[in-house]
Parts: C-alpha cells; sequence; structure tokens
C-alpha cells in the first residue's frame, strides 16, 4: 500500500457458496469478484480464472505494483494451485504515486491441480480510486460432478488466457539484462516492433524482489534500452530456479518471456 493509499477502510470479508462451476460474484465498493472453474481433465488438471469486475474508475495491481500496492494473492484449498497468469498491465496513478496494475476489468486465469470435490480460493486483493480498499473473499466452486463444461463459462476461461501475454518470438524477444554495478537498476535489452509507440516495459520475480517503474524505451540499433530501479534484491536467490520476468506492452502487442541477468 505505502505512499498510494490516501485511506484505508476495513478489510471487506465474504464468502460465496458453492454454485457449480461458477461462485457467487461477491460486491465490494470497487468491484466485484467470482472464481470460475472448468471440470478438471482425465490428468486431474483444472482450468479456471479469477474474474475481476471493477466498477468505472476503479483501478487493482498487477503481480509487481511498482511499489505502491497490494500485490494479488491466490490460495486455493481442495487443489494445488500451480500457476496464476497475469495479463500485460498499465502504468497507474501519478509521479508521486506511480503504480502498476489494471484500470479495467481483468481475468487471472488459474491453473489447479489434483483437485477433487468442491475448491476454495481464498482472494486478497487491492482496489483503488479516491481511496484503496483492501479486499479478502473466500469463492467455492465445486465442479466435480461436471462432464461437460457451461459453454459461458469455458468461454469466460478462454477469453481469460487469451488476454496472456505472448511468449518471446522473432522480432518481439528479451535480448540481455545486467545489473549495475551498486545493484539498483537493471539495464534491460530487448526486440519489439518498431512500428507501433514506444514499448513498455516491467519487470516481475519472486515476491523477495520488488522492481520500480522503468525508463522510458530507447531504440539503439536494432534493440530497445530501458533502466528498471530494482526497489528490493533479496540476498538470496536462484533466478535459475525462479528466474525475473520481462513483460513489454508495445501498442496493443504484449510479450512476456524469462529474463538472463548477467
Amino acid at each position: 500500500m505505502k505512499r498510494l493509499l490516501i485511506a484505508v477502510i476495513p478489510l471487506l470479508f465474504a464468502a460465496s457458496s458453492a454454485a457449480a462451476a461458477s461462485s457467487s460474484w461477491v460486491e465490494t465498493p470497487g468491484g466485484d469478484v467470482r472464481l470460475v472453474a472448468l471440470p478438471a481433465s482425465a490428468d486431474g488438471t483444472m482450468r479456471a480464472v479469477l474474474d475481476i469486475r471493477l466498477h468505472d474508475g476503479w483501478k487493482t495491481y498487477w503481480r509487481d505494483p511498482g511499489g505502491s500496492g497490494i500485490p494479488p494473492s491466490v490460495a486455493v484449498t481442495g487443489a494445488t494451485l500451480t500457476s496464476v497468469g497475469f495479463p500485460a498491465p498499465k502504468r497507474l496513478g501519478d509521479a508521486e504515486t506511480h503504480y502498476i496494475g489494471y484500470d479495467r476489468p481483468v481475468r487471472l486465469p488459474l491453473t489447479l491441480d489434483k483437485a477433487a470435490g468442491p475448491i476454495t480460493a481464498t482472494v486478497f486483493i487491492g482496489m483503488c480510486k479516491e481511496i484503496c480498499i483492501p479486499v479478502q473473499a473466500e469463492l467455492t466452486v465445486d465442479a466435480s460432478d461436471e462432464s461437460f463444461a457451461n459453454p459461458l463459462e469455458e468461454a469466460a476461461v478462454a477469453d481469460a488466457e487469451a488476454t496472456l501475454p505472448h511468449g518471446a518470438g522473432n522480432g518481439f524477444k528479451p535480448l540481455s539484462g545486467a545489473w549495475a554495478a551498486d545493484g539498483k537498476s537493471v539495464t534491460v535489452r530487448f526486440e519489439a516492433p518498431a512500428d507501433g509507440p514506444l514499448p513498455d516495459v516491467f519487470l516481475s520475480g519472486s515476491s523477495s524482489f520488488e522492481f520500480g517503474a522503468a525508463s522510458a524505451a530507447r531504440l539503439e540499433g536494432d534493440a530497445y534500452v530501458a533502466e528498471v530501479p530494482v526497489l528490493h534484491k533479496p540476498k538470496v536467490f536462484d533466478l535459475a530456479k525462479d528466474p525475473i520476468r520481462l513483460t513489454v506492452r508495445a501498442g496493443e502487442k504484449t510479450m512476456e518471456s524469462p529474463l538472463a541477468i548477467d
């Protein structure tokens, strides 16, 4: 939360009952949240989505809010949460209260494993307008008796997955990363389409890393270069096991890929 919080109201705790493969909407002043899940596949994996329906003017945060804000947290019982996907974010706020997130409704795809019976997701997110509201909700679904996915639920999950950044490809990929001598920033080099607006750069790592707002990208030869402040760097980390990810937005085109840092 840090500087961004102008005022804080008490946490909103809410629980929704199981309603087939979609939970009820949990309503808050800043927006509504629900969980949608599809029937498990033959190998026990399940596709799901955390659906965040922001109200007009409200915003929520990316996985690394950039020094101000509440990163979304999802904990699941009844299954193993193996991944949470995030669409490419935007820079929000101003120079004094900068943060990274979303200013429109967003769906976060989830991948679950070993699902059996009812599943409850306990989520903790922040929503901001003139004030910031930390929201906690328990969302329960039960798709264990479903043989076929509801078309509307299947479309919701598929639409969410379609918003995720593409992986690295020809002409849109990371090239290198380098720590500054003092460890307080990372210089990122990457390729991106040159026929659109200047790309916007975001870094994220494990929960113990924290990155700030990247400098404006500049074109050097055939590559773009940007510097990203390191707001917090743990003393011990293993980038081979848990790499830092580079996310780039170039107009409507987005890319996300692990970044090798020297």
